[in-house]
């Protein structure tokens, strides 16, 4: 499906394509089209992927996921929240059902954007915390989620997409974009460290999720400063990983012509 996409979605390869060239700018047209192919591939396989995973025991799901860096979860302050920085890659609705995997006391849950069809939203969102997984909505649910975080739970918080009105006006890769001050709002505001996410594909329904080292941002930086902080740990993230993450979205709203 996605190599059958590559071919025909014009738009959505030249999205793929200007966002690919700007996280690597040295990249010969040869190798870019070359990496557009894995994102094509990567993306709708993972999205395909979801589907299921939303649905499959939590035996099974073991099976599928490997956790690494799991020691800097346990070893968090019990009497303080965590930021989980996240990323559009992989399978992320993985990352939802691994609660009762990382082996924590702590309380878990993630802020999301609710769909359009509540219908659907509410069995959407029924599957995602079945695994004891508390969803936040991005809007109406950020007073419950600072409650949460200074009651000492973890928070995930998507932090890679444009962000809009909402954001802050920062270079990502040397061109400017909207970025959520979000994750760094709150760790400052109740003290308590970012850990970033990747959520790596190995081979076919296979993925590893590894958990990073924490980040402490310092309570005196304005929002901006605090926010820019966590640059250049996204750059890494978003240019080793560039075959999974989710490039099929306008990052950078700029115009694509065909």
């Amino acid at each position: 499906m996605g190599c059958i996409a590559h071919k025909f979605a014009k738009k959505r390869k030249a999205i793929v394509l200007a966002n690919l060239r700007i996280v690597h700018p040295n990249h010969s047209e040869a190798d870019l089209n070359s990496l557009s192919k894995k994102v094509f591939r990567n993306s709708f396989a993972n999205l395909a992927s979801s589907i299921n995973t939303g649905f499959i025991s939590s035996k099974r799901l073991q099976k599928t996921v490997t956790l690494n860096g799991l020691k800097n979860i346990r070893n968090l302050d019990p009497d303080k929240g965590c930021i989980l920085l996240l990323f559009h890659m992989g399978n992320w609705e993985i990352l939802g059902r691994t609660a009762k995997l990382i082996g924590t006391n702590k309380p878990t849950a993630c802020m999301f954007r609710p769909l359009n069809n509540p219908l659907i939203n509410d069995h959407i969102t029924r599957n995602r915390e079945k695994d004891g997984c508390k969803l936040f909505a991005r809007k109406q649910g950020l007073i419950q989620a600072s409650k949460f975080i200074r009651n000492g739970g973890i928070l995930g918080i998507l932090a890679d997409q444009h962000s809009g009105s909402a954001g802050i006006t920062l270079p990502l890769f040397g061109k400017k974009t909207s970025i959520t001050p979000l994750p760094s709002i709150l760790a400052q505001k109740y003290n308590c460290p970012i850990i970033p996410v990747t959520l790596v594909t190995n081979s076919p329904a296979k993925w590893t999720a590894e958990f990073g080292s924490p980040i402490t941002i310092q309570k005196n930086l304005n929002k901006t400063d605090a926010t820019k902080q966590l640059i250049p740990i996204m750059e890494n993230i978003m240019k080793k990983h560039s075959s999974d993450i989710f490039w099929l979205h306008d990052r950078w709203k700029l115009k694509h012509k065909l």
